[in-house]
């Protein structure tokens, strides 16, 4: 399932797949969408000699459609907190190292509830553990706080002076801040135009949190891995793998194009960073495993996801705004006679005449005309995707970007203006998506392959946050590989073999393990 068709290789595709077969690496990486290409990136600066190989050009398909936004900011999950609290050093070490060329900002995000229910919801932050340890939660209930957003300074900044200092969160204060009531609300966001819900009565500011341009970090890894000795062979794809009488891997056996039979490249780690194909690798390498293979196959899924880039003709968003996710639920404001109709429908069309899930979101999109890139998961979450995903996701399109824009525009009642007077949308919006690779406990699978040989392993499972995790996971992966000490906050807790534990299945269905916060 796993050979492709290609194009014939060019002269100098071939002279380097000629030398890789000649040569043996300390590591071969499968895919080279983010998580592979951070892979061979601290591989590669480790010391390291790495082959990455792929179908598809580097930092294709789903990778190139993300919604390219990072944070910390992930209550319920102890371990993904400090695992997300090192990605974000990485990412601004790495912005640092080449003047910022892919335009990292910390612009944050606002949580918005209008409700007593979201409120509450918010105020768990307060106690939360994962957050208390990267600079806890600073609450303000009133407008005395003094407090106004700055699109152009670290989030987060003015309430560690306002609170007296605090430690995390990068030395920039606190984890996140919570404003109580509206006058509190209105305060903070009132260097912005108006825009916003007026009912607004609580907002939760993730500071260390905003964007950057996916594609750009991505190339600086790549760009860095290659000068570190880094060798690309694309497009190819991993056939198998040869073992040892042992169970230890000795090669990887790559389909390469126009060839007959694969060519077998000497490594003693093969490393699945596959995206959403990682369960398609994962089963042949448990098929190939010598000694020690089988085991249970991993619960990984993939999930559409879709985004809407909405051209903001009438300024509904200040283009400084930052990540804006509204976190009620919502009832679409249907007329009576669309409510019956969708109701009559049945099915998914049925369910959007009810109650709806939260955690719609939009954000300012960097280019002219002023544009804005908008979200809402809830629309896609019944659709069915295959363990080997269609090279192209099943997205609902123009119809997902009106139900998107409808609810959007109970956080931001001027988006209504694209709404006709018949509820049809006006506006002039793309709409593109790709996959979420996730495991149900919705953390990911780093570390040694379970139940495939030694010397075989995976990072995989980034769910919607591949793109802010890519750093952490990518040096976690390293240092699983060359024996380098594991950070003692997460390692262990993403290590694929715990979903060889019934108990811990168990749990993950029951609900007792956690699994972190998900939008």
């Amino acid at each position: 399932t796993m050979r492709a068709s290609f194009p014939p290789l060019s002269r100098g595709a071939r002279t380097l797949a000629s030398e890789a077969g000649r040569r043996s690496y300390d590591a071969v990486v499968c895919g080279a969408g983010i998580a592979g290409v951070s892979c061979a990136h601290y591989l590669a600066r480790s010391g390291a000699s790495v082959l990455l190989v792929d179908s598809r050009p580097p930092l294709s398909h789903t990778s190139s459609l993300s919604t390219e936004c990072y944070r910390n900011f992930f209550p319920g999950s102890v371990p993904l907190t400090a695992f997300m609290q090192r990605s974000v050093d990485l990412l601004e070490a790495r912005a640092a190292e080449c003047d910022n060329a892919f335009g990292l900002n910390r612009r944050g995000y606002w949580f918005l509830s209008a409700s007593e229910e979201g409120a509450a919801q918010h105020a768990l932050a307060l106690s939360d553990p994962g957050l208390a340890s990267c600079g806890g939660v600073s609450h303000f209930s009133d407008a005395s706080h003094g407090l106004r957003y700055r699109h152009d300074a670290p989030t987060g900044a003015a309430a560690a002076a306002a609170a007296g200092g605090g430690g995390g969160g990068g030395g920039d204060g606190p984890a996140a801040m919570l404003f109580s009531g509206r006058e509190a609300v209105q305060a903070y966001v009132g260097s912005l135009p108006p825009f916003l819900a007026a009912d607004a009565s609580s907002l939760l500011v993730a500071s260390r949190a905003g964007w950057m341009s996916a594609q750009q970090m991505g190339m600086e890894l790549l760009s860095k891995a290659r000068d570190a000795g880094a060798a690309t062979l694309i497009p190819s794809s991993l056939q198998g793998v040869r073992t040892a009488s042992d169970g230890q891997v000795e090669a990887a056996l790559l389909s390469v194009p126009g060839e007959s039979e694969p060519l077998e490249v000497r490594t003693g780690a093969v490393v699945n960073a596959a995206g959403p194909y990682a369960g398609v690798v994962d089963a042949l390498l448990r098929g190939g495993g010598g000694e020690g293979g089988g085991g249970r196959e991993l619960p990984l899924q993939n999930e559409v996801h879709a985004k809407a880039v909405l051209r903001d003709d009438l300024s509904a968003v200040p283009g400084d705004a930052p990540m804006v996710v509204w976190t009620d639920p919502v009832t679409l404001p249907w007329s009576e006679e669309e409510a019956e109709a969708l109701l009559e429908i049945g099915g998914f069309e049925a369910s959007l005449a009810g109650s709806l899930p939260g955690g719609f979101h939009l954000r300012p999109y960097p280019g002219k005309p002023h544009s804005l890139l908008m979200l809402w998961e809830a629309i896609h979450a019944d659709v069915a995707v295959p363990r080997e995903p269609p090279e192209e996701a099943e997205l609902r399109g123009s119809l997902f970007a009106e139900l998107t824009l409808r609810a959007l525009s109970r956080a931001v009642p001027a988006l209504g203006g694209y709404l006709g007077e018949d509820g049809s949308m006006t506006a002039n919006v793309s709409v593109d998506g790709g996959y979420y690779s996730k495991a149900p406990d919705n953390l990911p699978l780093i570390g040694p392959a379970a139940g495939g040989p030694r010397g075989a392993y995976m990072c995989a499972g980034l769910s919607g946050y591949g793109i802010m995790a890519a750093n952490a996971a990518g040096e976690l992966l390293a240092k699983h590989v060359t024996g380098a000490p594991l950070p003692e906050a997460y390692a262990a807790g993403f290590l694929p073999e715990r979903w060889e534990s019934e108990e811990y299945r168990r749990g993950v269905e029951s609900g007792a393990v956690g699994k972190g916060f998900q939008i």
